[in-house]
């Protein structure tokens, strides 16, 4: 898509009908994302290389079904292939307000965890939704993508403290993963992907990343990101999730997950984004504190 011009995504895309594309470049995709209007009202356009159509069909798929269940994500109002300039294409709705990054500061505490309750109620919505997949199979791809990462993770000049401590901890743990059952995923349900108006949650969006994936790794990137920038909006959001019940099965899980995200993240941040090696250093060092080195099962952040 490096050729692709505004001249002819505007030509190529018959439901455009403004010229206008302003770019969004916030974020780690690499798609290409636009807002512009069409039938009078300012939407989104994101742009996909052809290769991934069947996934980008399945996620818009989704994400009606998720809007029918009454979950506030953005309405899909258009998805084509155009295969002659091998790309895709949706046209969402857009959602009005601020991202959470942007947004939880300017907040009271009440509204931080308001905000965060409502996003905890919308994601339990989406974990409703009924899917066929195999428990066994899918914890036999988490084993491997694991071991894989480990595997990478050893070949990298920086190292995580404690690292071989983690690794041995996730693998006697693991299986505990598969306690949790198998849903359709959003995958980056943080503050940043979740829109504040008017002081109060007005819903999610980017689901760029979503996919079949245990209920409880939604939460890897509130626990890395959303819980540094604010307490009471990510508690709000874990006990929205459980109508204020929260098992403690939940924190022996999210302890494992937690540990295999370190690797997982420095991994990724070193072979996509080394720039930003020293967020990630940070971040890591967060978790590491929070749980003590997971030498405990629920983060002091949360308690």
């Amino acid at each position: 898509m490096k050729n692709l011009t505004k001249e002819k995504i505007i030509t190529m895309i018959p439901e455009l009908t403004d010229e206008t594309l302003i770019p969004i470049t916030k974020g780690y995709s690499f798609d290409l994302k636009y807002v512009t209007h069409w039938n009078g009202q300012r939407v989104l356009l994101r742009i996909y290389e052809s290769a991934l159509s069947e996934r980008v069909q399945d996620k818009v798929v989704k994400m009606r079904a998720f809007r029918e269940r009454g979950v506030r994500c953005q309405e899909v109002y258009a998805f084509g292939v155009i295969p002659e300039e091998n790309f895709c294409y949706t046209i969402f709705s857009f959602l009005e307000g601020e991202d959470g990054e942007v947004a939880l500061s300017s907040l009271t505490e009440a509204e931080q965890y308001r905000a965060g309750y409502e996003a905890g109620v919308d994601l339990l919505k989406m974990h409703e939704l009924p899917i066929v997949a195999s428990k066994s199979e899918h914890m036999a791809l988490v084993t491997t993508k694991f071991e894989k990462a480990v595997e990478r993770y050893l070949k990298l000049e920086t190292c995580i403290p404690h690292d071989q401590k983690i690794i041995d901890y996730v693998r006697r743990n693991l299986p505990l993963i598969g306690e949790s059952k198998l849903i359709f995923a959003h995958h980056d349900y943080h503050a940043g992907n979740l829109i504040i108006q008017h002081g109060k949650y007005a819903g999610v969006i980017d689901f760029n990343r979503c996919g079949v994936n245990t209920a409880y790794s939604e939460f890897d990137k509130l626990e890395l990101f959303s819980s540094r920038l604010s307490i009471p909006f990510s508690k709000g959001m874990i006990q929205g999730y459980f109508s204020d019940e929260v098992p403690d099965l939940f924190w022996k899980i999210r302890s494992v997950h937690m540990a295999q995200l370190l690797i997982y993240h420095m991994n990724w941040v070193t072979d996509f984004f080394p720039q930003d090696l020293p967020l990630a250093e940070e971040a890591i060092e967060y978790v590491l504190e929070t749980y003590d080195s997971f030498h405990r099962t629920i983060p002091n952040w949360y308690e």
